[in-house]
């Protein structure tokens, strides 16, 4: 026996010496892909940004739509809608954001950046990039940005200033690189614009506005630098038909990559209803819009549950006293908005609200509302469903914003100006959860019911400023998110960061917060 195991070792030594120089051969399946295209790389950013349940059900939908009082949940167990933390929900929108779509986008900007004939995907990857970017950070405050997704398994947390910084400055840089003189055109896969240049340029932009109004009270300069810069160019968004929107093609991929709305799907649970608050503020001024956001309950009446219902409250509000959501939002073929012509209307208002760019507040407010409900008839001829009888008719509009409380008040106060603008917004928002949260903590308007369980959750009943970052990053990335959450007035001992703290750009000094 001990012969035969000194023999055998020595033949393990000879083989391993004559395998040396094929060693890669062998290891190296001939069927395997070492290397994928920065277009389907591209492609895959974009769907998965857009539909990955993660980001969509978890993050836009069980965060945003519940602390923007879009909705109110109606399931035992869930709660965010009371303001307390769902560590798995929240882990998910940041495991993706970074090793799912995340990845794909960071390496799809890699492998063009140092190609010129590639640039125009280059161009539109880091628009996409800025897009998932300020999303993630609105959701946490500080994450890892200028060192993430490099090979760096301990990337530091970038504050929030130096990411929107860096992504104003991406921005304007990758709208003025956009080329239609290359070859190179991204063609197929780009499923957002089809290769539309100017498409991309005028989406590139009204994302800047968007990015630089949210800095208006934490940094005015800076606000008013790529407002102004972006107004002057006039390459926005100038009508409806420069929506940017994900179409749908349901059945047109397997898997994941089916390209479906997902609130045809999440309709579909039957967990939640249009809120209270929803509700209160359209039948407030016969809003029009009504017939289009919520379906009446069974007793052919409109009505709005109230968020934040504890699981006994849940008992005593039976789910068919109340209105699920409209019927034209929950279609498989209903397309998925980012940025609308409506609402670079408002961020236009409280740009010529605040004295800069051009124009009157008042007409763009008017635009808004107009774009927002002409948006939805066109949403409605879209659907392959028969809903003509709850489109807008140009009359119906034309009463709405003549109409006391809606007809913009240009003798009024800065805030109460201010909030006619961002209540509109936030009507013109409906479903994007996590926009109109955002622009709920910066303005304050429209301010939120209380909720109704008793103690408030986390926040004493305050509107959550951010979620906590995930347990899993204690074990992880410890002394960079210790770092992280010392700098931004959190308690580093036990890695607290509790929800209601207040991040940069939630800096308006009318806000009072009892920061904990």
């Amino acid at each position: 026996m001990k012969y035969k195991v000194i023999t055998g070792i020595l033949l393990l030594f000879l083989m391993s010496g004559a395998c040396t120089d094929q060693f890669e051969e062998i290891n190296t399946s001939p069927t395997t892909v070492t290397e994928v295209p920065p277009d389907m790389l591209f492609t895959r950013g974009l769907v998965y940004g857009a539909l990955r349940y993660d980001v969509y059900q978890r993050g836009k939908d069980l965060h945003g739509n519940r602390y923007s009082q879009y909705f109110a949940n109606t399931q035992t167990g869930w709660g965010t809608d009371r303001y307390e933390t769902r560590q798995d929900w929240l882990t998910s929108f940041w495991a993706a954001s970074y090793s799912n779509f995340g990845i794909n986008i960071a390496e799809a900007i890699r492998f063009t950046e140092d190609d010129p004939e590639l640039a125009n995907l280059n161009a539109q990857a880091r628009i996409w990039r800025a897009f998932t970017m300020h999303r993630l950070t609105d959701f946490f405050g500080d994450v890892p940005f200028s060192e993430a997704l490099r090979g760096n398994l301990r990337p530091k947390y970038d504050s929030q200033e130096e990411i929107y910084r860096s992504l104003l400055e991406d921005l304007r840089d990758a709208v003025d690189q956009l080329d239609e003189g290359l070859e190179y055109r991204t063609g197929n896969a780009d499923v957002l614009f089809h290769d539309d240049l100017d498409k991309w340029r005028r989406f590139g932009n009204s994302l800047r506005l968007r990015l630089a109004m949210r800095t208006a009270y934490a940094d005015p300069g800076l606000a008013q630098e790529h407002v102004n810069e972006v107004l002057s160019e006039g390459l926005i968004m100038t009508s409806n038909n420069d929506n940017a929107m994900l179409e749908m093609d349901p059945g047109g991929g397997t898997g994941d990559l089916v390209h479906e709305n997902p609130m045809y799907w999440i309709f579909s649970f039957d967990e939640y209803r249009v809120s209270e608050h929803m509700i209160d503020r359209l039948t407030e001024h016969d809003d029009p819009r009504l017939r289009i956001f919520a379906r009446p309950n069974v007793r052919r009446q409109y009505a709005g549950l109230p968020n934040g219902l504890s699981d006994s409250q849940l008992g005593d509000h039976p789910d068919r006293n109340y209105s699920t959501q409209g019927a034209v939002f929950v279609q498989q073929d209903t397309p998925i908005p980012f940025i609308t012509y409506a609402e670079v209307k408002f961020l236009e208002a409280e740009a010529a609200l605040r004295g800069w760019g051009t124009g009157s507040p008042a007409s763009h407010y008017e635009e808004g509302i107009r774009a927002h409900m002409e948006h939805l008839n066109r949403l409605i001829d879209h659907v392959e469903r028969d809903l003509d009888d709850d489109k807008i008719t140009q009359d119906e509009i034309d009463d709405y914003i003549s109409q006391p409380g809606v007809a913009y008040n240009s003798g009024g106060s800065f805030n109460e100006q201010l909030e006619q603008i961002m209540t509109q917004k936030w009507l013109a928002l409906y479903g994007q959860g996590l926009e109109a949260w955002a622009e709920m903590r910066r303005t304050g308007y429209p301010e939120p019911y209380p909720i109704m369980a008793p103690g408030g959750g986390e926040t004493d009943g305050q509107l959550p400023r951010r979620v906590r970052y995930p347990s899993e990053e204690q074990g992880l990335n410890p002394d960079q998110l210790r770092e992280a959450i010392e700098r931004q007035g959190g308690d580093p001992s036990d890695f607290r960061m509790h929800p209601t703290r207040r991040m940069w750009w939630d800096a308006n000094p009318d806000i009072t917060v009892d920061e904990m």
